[in-house]
């Protein structure tokens, strides 16, 4: 009976042990307003089957922003493969996904798949793209791009216009009523 638990338990150390996190260190990226064309990828070598990565790309929005991106796994030969399991956009300071993605293509083999997300309305603040997944053979690659609109953030002009035109309405007032 202790001999088949030590064996069990040895198995299932063992089944982790040749998986290993090869997550690239995070990047940032630069945001501007208008119109931003981005793309991010990670070319994987000297990984194994079973490994896993969750890279990040981290930028800040200074006004509302709506974004559209495209992620794709690739594999050079039917030797190299990796399998995406999620892309999205997070919150930076909760880690809540705020705009994930979604499967929209795997092909019969596995080496290659696609995850699109759009989001439209994302407020100023700090957020980050997550790409993870899983090694199916050494070798591969992912390649996200896309764009993000950044809104230019509105003038002060107006609402100071209002109000300056509103005090000039009460001092008219006010003298004509002296």
């Amino acid at each position: 009976m202790k001999r088949t638990l030590f064996v069990t338990a040895a198995l299932v150390l063992m089944a982790g042990a040749h998986a290993a996190n090869v997550s690239s260190p995070v990047e940032t990226l630069t945001v501007q307003t208008g119109k931003n064309s981005l793309a991010f990828d990670n070319n994987f070598s000297n990984t194994l089957a079973g490994d896993t990565f969750a890279d990040r790309f981290d930028f800040t929005l200074g006004g509302k922003a709506s974004v559209r991106f495209v992620a794709t796994s690739t594999a050079a030969g039917r030797n190299e493969s990796l399998d995406l399991t999620g892309f999205g956009i997070y919150d930076a300071l909760t880690n809540l996904a705020v705009a994930p993605g979604k499967l929209s293509f795997l092909n019969a083999d596995g080496v290659f798949d696609k995850w699109t997300l759009s989001a439209s309305n994302l407020a100023a603040g700090a957020y980050y793209f997550q790409v993870s997944g899983t090694m199916l053979a050494p070798g591969g690659s992912y390649a996200a791009n896309g764009t993000l609109t950044v809104s230019p953030v509105p003038e002060p002009a107006m609402p100071a216009m209002l109000l300056g035109g509103l005090a000039v309405l009460a001092f008219a007032a006010r003298r004509n009523a002296k």
